[in-house]
């Protein structure tokens, strides 16, 4: 595998090489800063377009649905043209819609721009994962990932306090101007230090329809599997990041830096799982730590709900309930994008591109239910719904066709 790799692309023993593992980390990062930062900026917008919850929610939705979207082609332009320059094209179109999005006039506006932000910010995490499946032994793509995951942690744990801040300081247009120069610091440094990883034997796999790969994919169970994972365990992220913020400001009275808190400590959870699947990873096979995510994701969606119900609504008690589904989200993501992305070396981008999509897509429909439930408690009961939607996922069986 390392014949054909820059030397900087080389993998270590343990994994990617620290120059793939930071910038995959950074190129990850895009999704949780793209969301995290706008997430209590979301109730200054409905304030000053005069806008409600279900109104606003098209913000992260547009977001995300362009997100989706763009996985159809991203993958492939990847196979086709390489990493680096999709990498780089991406970020620069990134820019100017996070540009377009602050100065936005009107709701529509900043909707349409937010689209196009998740269409080009879909290129860092579908070429991180390609990153790492291009330059490490499929052995250690779990762990890879899990390390990768570990320090992109760092961007959920600070975008929403950095966030909050901002718009405490300038409104929703500060909070999201955070975009502009994160993307300006991660082009530089890619532009500086980012390889050329994409491997020899990826010609003709851009010759291959994204429909045809997912018709080649699909005939794996593992690929199911990890898409069903990961679209339920992203679908309790994006609806209780959806609606959450109106929640704990709007019906439970809380201010925008403690809504701030209970973000950043679930971040903290995050970070804490990818760290324990990157140890865990050396010992353990990835089904059986699903399987512990699994029991973690369940309890920390039923607890919430429970503590709820029960009349504790502070926002410590919201810490310490969500704790155990962040955890399992850390410990989960690796593993099923690891299995999900195992079968296919030869076409690396276009099966990180439909694993891409599968996240998004669940995370959608699952935050458009939490809507039509009108948020509140219906967020939390959708939440449940998912969760138990991971744990089927995860014990269906991997190892034969299904066609």
């Amino acid at each position: 595998m390392t014949q054909h790799l820059p030397e900087a692309a080389r993998p270590t023993a343990h994994g990617a090489s620290p120059t793939i593992t930071y910038a995959a980390a950074g190129l990850l990062g895009l999704l949780p800063f793209s969301t995290d930062v706008f997430l209590t900026a979301m109730v200054d917008v409905g304030r000053d377009f005069h806008a409600t919850m279900v109104e606003v929610q098209p913000t992260m939705l547009a977001f995300t649905l362009g997100f989706a979207l763009a996985h159809l082609f991203i993958g492939r332009l990847a196979d086709l043209f390489g990493r680096r320059p999709v990498a780089l094209g991406g970020l620069a179109v990134f820019l100017l819609a996070s540009i377009a999005a602050v100065l936005a006039p009107t709701l529509a506006l900043l909707i349409a721009a937010r689209f196009v932000q998740g269409l080009t910010a879909a290129a860092g995490p579908i070429i991180a994962r390609t990153l790492v499946r291009d330059t490490v032994p499929p052995d250690l793509g779990g762990r890879a990932l899990a390390k990768v995951g570990a320090l992109y942690g760092m961007s959920p744990l600070i975008a929403p306090t950095v966030g909050t801040l901002a718009t405490q300081a300038g409104g929703w247009r500060a909070a999201l101007a955070v975009l502009i120069g994160y993307g300006i610091v991660l082009a530089v440094i890619l532009w500086m230090r980012l390889p050329e990883t994409r491997p020899s034997n990826v010609h003709g796999a851009e010759q291959v329809s994204i429909l045809r790969a997912l018709r080649h994919c699909i005939r794996t169970r593992a690929f199911v599997v990890g898409c069903l994972a990961v679209a339920c365990a992203y679908g309790v992220l994006f609806s209780w990041l959806t609606t959450s913020a109106f929640l704990m400001v709007n019906t439970l009275g809380m201010t925008k830096l403690q809504a701030s808190y209970v973000y950043t400590a679930g971040a903290v959870g995050f970070l804490s799982g990818g760290m324990a699947a990157m140890r865990l990873a050396k010992t353990w096979i990835p089904r059986h730590l699903l399987r512990i995510a699994a029991a973690l994701i369940v309890i920390g969606t039923v607890a919430p709900f429970l503590a709820l119900e029960a009349g504790y609504a502070s926002w410590p008690v919201l810490v310490v309930t969500l704790l155990p589904y962040y955890l399992g989200w850390g410990l989960a993501q690796p593993m099923a994008t690891s299995i999900a992305m195992r079968p296919f070396p030869e076409m690396a981008g276009q099966a990180s591109a439909w694993v891409g999509m599968a996240q998004q897509l669940g995370g959608i429909v699952f935050a458009l239910l939490a809507a039509a439930l009108g948020g509140g408690m219906g967020t939390l009961v959708v939440m449940m719904l998912a969760a138990v939607g991971f744990a089927v996922s995860v014990f269906l069986p991997v190892q034969k066709p299904v066609g």
